[in-house]
């Protein structure tokens, strides 16, 4: 009855110091979780504030093929007045010299 009674002690004692092991495993993963958990939100605001800048990026980039399209076409608009001027230029240098030869 004594040894029954000292197996079961020893037995206890197994159990015990097995939970004892487990619940140490149990609190590391709990601070393992919290540690995740943390750098999870971390990255979360981290993913809002580069998603704001893309978006930003994407409308400065929108405004600057804008201004790229306004300037190509003020350059061509440039273009056709400079043709257009020399066009009158060459009209009056000729009309200027007809006028002068009929005298």
């Amino acid at each position: 009855m004594r040894k029954e009674a000292d197996d079961a002690i020893l037995r206890a004692e197994e159990a015990e110091k097995k939970i004892k092991e487990k619940d140490m495993v149990i609190t590391s993963k709990d601070q393992e979780i919290l540690s995740l958990t943390h750098r999870l939100g971390i990255l979360e605001v981290d993913t809002e504030k580069l998603e704001a800048k893309l978006q930003d990026y994407k409308t400065s980039s929108l405004d600057s093929e804008h201004s790229k399209t306004t300037a190509e076409n003020l350059v061509r608009k440039v273009q056709l007045l400079e043709e257009e001027l020399d066009n009158a230029e060459k009209n009056l240098k000729e009309t200027v010299e007809k006028y002068v030869s009929t005298d």
